[in-house]
């Protein structure tokens, strides 16, 4: 009974760790999108590209990991460039990959990621990125900033993402990390239909959770 507690407890946590070295976006005002000319060539997503997260709270320990599948879309390439894209993320896909925790409790944590205080897989089963500029910009091992429009829920906010991006032999890949804030998606666990009572749990679990989210892009995408 008491792991039980303390697995279930640690569901109010997830996705809420900004990671050491990480990089923060500011999120702005949805922009317009990118679009390729005709002469550009169509790179498909490939299977197990991912969404990846990590998750702790601000106070106490306890520290979580996973990924979420994305399902499709494509990236426009020109002359060694990325010139537009978009891809679908499976909010319906969420998994839990600490190997210390029993399958039960990861069922527990995505089940709590599923409801309305996160995600509200069954109203929102997807969320969306779209490129709307990348700018070639070395910084260690990343090679660009990525900005593109994120939606989660039904809020769409734009975001920069610093990358690593590599295109040969017609196969792209490209791996980013950053931080936001999960206010700006609108989640969280105060809501407008609340009672006086349910708003002061509402504003105690809010402390405990950070508003940042650790995301972390890892993709692969296969020339058409």
């Amino acid at each position: 009974m008491k792991k039980s507690f303390i697995y279930v407890s640690a569901a109010l946590a997830v996705f809420a760790m900004a990671s050491c070295g990480s990089n923060s976006s500011e999120a702005g005002a949805a922009d317009s999108t990118l679009s390729a000319s005709d002469s550009a060539a169509s790179y498909t997503i490939a299977e197990g590209s991912t969404l990846g997260w990590g998750g702790s709270k601000v106070v106490g320990v306890g520290a979580h990991a996973g990924t979420i599948a994305i399902t499709e879309g494509s990236i426009s390439v020109e002359n060694g460039n990325i010139t537009a894209g978009n891809f679908t993320i499976d909010m319906k896909k969420i998994v839990v990959t600490d190997s210390a925790m029993p399958e039960e409790y990861k069922q527990k944590l995505i089940g709590h990621f599923s409801a309305d205080d996160f995600f509200n897989t069954e109203k929102f089963p997807t969320a969306k990125f779209e490129i709307t500029a990348v700018k070639a910009e070395a910084n260690g091992e990343n090679t660009h900033v990525i900005s593109g429009n994120l939606t989660l829920r039904d809020s769409t906010k734009n975001i920069n993402i610093p990358a690593a991006v590599s295109i040969a032999d017609g196969k792209l890949t490209a791996k980013g990390t950053t931080t936001i804030n999960r206010l700006d998606w609108g989640v969280n666990y105060d809501k407008a239909s609340m009672s006086l009572t349910e708003k002061a749990q509402a504003a105690l679990k809010n402390g405990v959770v950070s508003k940042d989210i650790t995301i972390s892009f890892d993709l692969t995408a296969n020339k058409k």
